[in-house]
């Protein structure tokens, strides 16, 4: 198999980054030439897929996933979680502090600088191919509560309910995200409304 039929797989299975055409060994010009043929899509800086693929509402998701290594929260997440109904416009990204945001990106997006990540709150999807980083269901309702000025507090309060509706949430790795995120005496009387 040569470099271009191995690369057209590549793009058969999803969303293919620069990084992993670099891994492959796979010149960029090989993926220049089938973007002017119009056999593969540049969605953003380094990340392609194939002129074929059929685009749902992750793409965007997608897409940024494969751009940078931030990880989506807030409004974002909870959409991610099945938490709410609302579609974004921008989609929510948390990253280190220090660190930049992914450039060159069509997709419209809301920065949430963090000077702790909390890697043990995060959890990892796959979708086409691209490994989604996403805060906990947890860590995403404290987020949400932390953040209630510019989400707003019935977001958060609606996301909670629908958390223990729908039976995703652990009352003490909340209480713990509650606790990192400084929300405790925010949180604690909807916690005990709810429960």
């Amino acid at each position: 198999m040569n470099k271009t039929d191995k690369l057209k797989n590549m793009l058969q299975n999803g969303i293919v980054t620069a990084t992993a055409m670099k891994k492959e060994n796979i010149p960029s010009s090989i993926m220049t030439i089938l973007v002017k043929k119009g056999e593969a899509k540049r969605l953003a800086r380094g990340v392609y897929a194939s002129s074929e693929a059929g685009f749902s509402d992750m793409s965007d998701y997608e897409t940024l996933a494969a751009n940078t290594d931030g990880i989506f929260c807030l409004i974002s997440a909870l959409r991610l979680h099945g938490l709410t109904d609302e579609n974004p416009h921008d989609l929510y990204m948390a990253i280190k502090r220090g660190y930049h945001p992914p450039r060159h990106c069509h997709i419209p997006i809301t920065i949430i600088y963090r000077t702790r990540i909390y890697p043990n709150s995060i959890e990892i999807r796959h979708s086409h191919g691209v490994a989604l980083r996403i805060y906990t269901v947890e860590q995403t309702i404290a987020d949400c509560f932390q953040y209630r000025n510019k989400i707003g507090l019935d977001v958060a309060v609606s996301a909670l309910k629908d958390a223990v509706r729908q039976q995703k949430v652990d009352w003490n790795k909340l209480w713990e995200a509650a606790r990192r995120c400084r929300v405790t005496r925010i949180m604690r009387p909807y916690m005990e409304a709810i429960s």
